[in-house]
């Protein structure tokens, strides 16, 4: 009964995000199913309930609300733009081309490849390179930074929902990440690394991300996540003066965030997650195919990270609650496959918006992008496989 009612949850969503186009509702919707086939919906209000009155629900709303008001801001008073000048003028142009999306992709935004295009076009123009590998360019090197980077909102959901710090989160996946950039830059001959020696260049660059560079201090003497940010972005808003971003809320990720965290404690509490297990256990379906499939699956389909493990999180943690898996390998798994998943999706923003600028095909970028998926999944395998042995 438990494996008929996730998946019924499952596919309601899938069919709700076909119909409605909204993720937060179609995790809701699953919520719902899930109890209604299960018979469990007395569990409903007392898993909502467990969500009003759960500490890390409301940290990370305001860990992610204080990055938007960063990112707002850093656009709004030009220095997101002044680093990517610096970049630009520093190194060669496919390098720039590399570097450009990637260092900005410390500062994680919506469509966040859109807003390094414009200047790698005219990189691309001015050298006469190829179109569709400098698309592919800038949108792999800004979502590799997603792999292991502690502000992107579902590295954050990472943390939350497993209770693994943000720093060890970040040491761990560093070396999938690390593959990803390496691997990236070997496949696109990005070349040995040079660099203009500018004084005035260089301190433009540093000083246009300076609130980064201390959250990331803050975060690494284990000052916690929600406050670092939370502060600085909040200081830096007032200094640069932008009040209008102030009140600049995401009420639709503060849902996505709600129904997420409703949607765990309904499949802890109604004791769904250990009858699921015992169920898989008796029709001898190995775990390892639900956390890699489950989310790659569901970021295909929504080209949102934070839905991939979002959705399969819950489920994934009831190996770890049987013993089956230790913790941080489900983790992880589940995370880099959701990843993975979004990385290839059609209805991914980053990708969609960036491949219509440069006018070239999605699917062209998602080829050119196939080699350096495979240097993060040996990345991937090599972090898995050192946690498990």
């Amino acid at each position: 009964m438990a494996v008929v009612a996730i998946f019924s949850g499952l596919i309601s969503m899938v069919i709700s995000i076909k119909l409605i186009k909204k993720v937060h509702w179609a995790i809701l919707i699953a919520t719902i199913v899930t109890a209604l086939v299960s018979l469990n919906l007395e569990y409903i209000g007392k898993s909502f309930l467990q969500t009003l009155t759960q500490k890390d629900f409301y940290e990370i709303i305001i860990v992610i609300y204080g990055i938007y008001l960063l990112s707002d801001t850093m656009k709004a008073s030009g220095n997101s733009q002044s680093f990517a000048n610096s970049i630009k003028y520093l190194f060669t142009p496919k390098q720039a081309i590399g570097l450009m999306p990637m260092l900005l992709g410390l500062l994680p935004t919506p469509g966040g490849a859109m807003f390094t295009a414009p200047m790698v076009k005219d990189i691309a123009d001015e050298n006469n390179l190829n179109r569709i590998e400098v698309t592919a360019m800038n949108y792999w090197f800004r979502r590799s930074m997603e792999f292991f980077w502690i502000l992107y909102p579902a590295l954050l959901l990472e943390s939350a929902l497993t209770g693994i710090t943000l720093t060890k989160l970040l040491i761990i996946q560093l070396p999938i990440g690390l593959f990803a950039i390496i691997g990236g830059w070997i496949y696109f001959k990005n070349g040995k690394i040079r660099w203009k020696s500018d004084k005035t260049l260089w301190k433009q660059a540093i000083k246009s991300v300076f609130p980064i560079l201390i959250i990331i201090v803050g975060v690494i003497i284990s000052i916690p996540g929600w406050f670092v940010v939370l502060l600085v972005s909040t200081l830096y808003c007032v200094y640069h003066k932008n009040y209008k971003d102030f009140l600049n809320i995401r009420w639709e990720t503060i849902a996505l965030l709600l129904f997420v965290f409703w949607y765990k404690n309904f499949i802890s509490a109604s004791n769904l997650s250990n009858d699921f297990v015992d169920n898989l256990t008796a029709f001898g379906v190995s775990p390892w195919w639900i956390i890699i499939l489950s989310p790659i699956v569901i970021g295909l389909i929504t080209g949102i990270t934070q839905a991939g493990f979002a959705v399969t999180m819950p489920i994934a943690l009831s190996f770890v609650e049987a013993g089956i898996i230790p913790l941080m390998p489900v983790a992880i798994t589940t995370y880099f496959f959701s990843v993975v998943g979004v990385l290839i999706s059609p209805v991914h923003l980053c990708l969609l918006l960036t491949s219509k600028y440069f006018g070239v095909t999605i699917f062209s970028v998602i080829k050119k992008i196939m080699i350096p998926i495979i240097f993060s999944l040996v990345g991937y395998l090599v972090v898995t496989l050192f946690l498990i042995l």
